[in-house]
């Protein structure tokens, strides 16, 4: 058996999603938790990854929100440690290739107050994703909690609430958006740049603004004469050279905006072909009301000024305890111009050593600060460089 694990795709901003298509996957039973509240309160790490705290099996862990992931995936350490045996041996296949990985049956999901019984997981290894990101992942939630409930997400007050949706009554003055559902993705349409509408799925799990299939951007004129930098992209399998860009504009759900960093997929027949993605970088900008159960969500324009966060380094890294492994340089990027080389390893950001713990303070965004920032970088071999912010793409 094969099972279609599209993702854990490194986008702008080392952006992130997962999506399993469905394959033998059981349907849970849901169920209300006495004594929880709806509300749960999540942390926006690094700007772009949704974290919240949950059980799987009764055991509390961290878990990573993913509105593209079809069927809730865990790590496989993470899998090990909590004691499920016998899963059945597959063959995921992501963005970057094909990884071994485990199907495990009855599994009990528990998200806010409520809980899914006798459900589906995936486990593979999340290693690589995890230095990527700057923190473990032990379990990435995804379609069971989408599925089964009308869930709101308030980025100003890092607050997601759950309901039911019997009953249920839209948010006065929201706008709604339908959804067209692909397997286990759902799609809305988007414009770019002017140009006729595209389907994109609606994927809070990628921690990028816009993701472009191969298939879509090499036939447009416009965008492949923007000028571009270069990164790494891909997750499950492997990672491939991909271009990121800045488009003009982008309109979504009667929202236009200006300015939208992106990401050109480097690789056929990827998880949307022929179609593009729409990340939490975008997403962030409103606040969410998502009922994907009856293919519908709808947008509020948040209060707080649009932001979109976008590399001004140049560099691709992973974090590798107490170093970061530079993966990638983009050609003419401000790290280029300094001399940083694939290879190199990044020990001090603005005297402040790297650690595990590096993005939990203060320059765990130093490469998308204001251009003209320069940075102090301390390599292994003792040497400090200094790079200069600036928009390269």
């Amino acid at each position: 058996m094969r099972l279609a694990v599209c993702g854990l795709l490194f986008a702008a901003s080392t952006g992130l999603f997962l999506h399993a298509a469905s394959a033998q996957i059981a349907t849970p039973a849901v169920s209300a938790v006495a004594g929880r509240s709806p509300a749960i309160p999540f942390e926006l790490y690094r700007g772009n990854r949704i974290v919240l705290s949950g059980r799987i099996n009764g055991v509390e862990t961290e878990m990573m929100l993913d509105s593209g992931a079809g069927v809730t995936t865990l790590d496989k350490a993470f899998a090990a440690k909590i004691g499920l045996k016998g899963g059945q041996k597959i063959d995921a296949e992501g963005t970057g290739g094909r990884q071994d990985a485990e199907l495990y049956q009855n599994v009990t999901i528990e998200a806010g107050n409520l809980k899914f019984s006798g459900a589906t997981v995936v486990a593979i290894d999340l290693t690589q994703i995890a230095k990527t990101i700057g923190r473990p992942i032990p379990v990435v939630l995804g379609r069971e909690l989408f599925v089964n409930s009308v869930i709101g997400m308030d980025f100003e007050q890092g607050e997601m609430t759950l309901a039911s949706p019997q009953g249920f009554t839209p948010p006065a003055g929201a706008h709604e958006v339908k959804l067209t559902r692909d397997d286990t993705l759902h799609f809305l349409p988007i414009s770019i740049g002017g140009l006729p509408p595209i389907d994109a799925a609606f994927d809070i799990g990628n921690g990028g603004a816009i993701s472009l299939s191969q298939e879509y951007h090499s036939k447009q004129p416009l965008i492949a004469s923007l000028p571009y930098g270069t990164s790494l992209a891909g997750g499950v399998g492997g990672l491939h050279e991909a271009r990121r860009v800045t488009l003009p504009t982008v309109e979504i759900g009667g929202f236009t905006f200006d300015n939208v960093p992106a990401d050109l997929g480097g690789k056929p027949n990827g998880p949307y072909a022929g179609k593009a993605n729409v990340g939490i970088q975008m997403l962030k900008q409103f606040k969410l009301t998502m009922d994907l159960g009856h293919d519908r969500i709808w947008l509020e324009r948040g209060k707080r000024p649009v932001e979109f966060f976008k590399d001004r380094s140049g560099l691709f890294t992973l974090l590798e305890g107490d170093h970061f492994n530079v993966l990638h340089v983009s050609p003419g990027s401000p790290a280029d111009r300094a001399g940083f080389k694939k290879g190199d390893r990044l020990t001090a950001i603005n005297g402040v050593a790297v650690g595990p713990a590096f993005y939990n303070g203060q320059l765990s965004g130093w490469a998308r600060g204001v251009p003209g920032t320069r940075v102090e970088i301390r390599k292994s071999d003792g040497a400090t460089v200094t790079l200069t912010l600036a928009n390269y793409y």
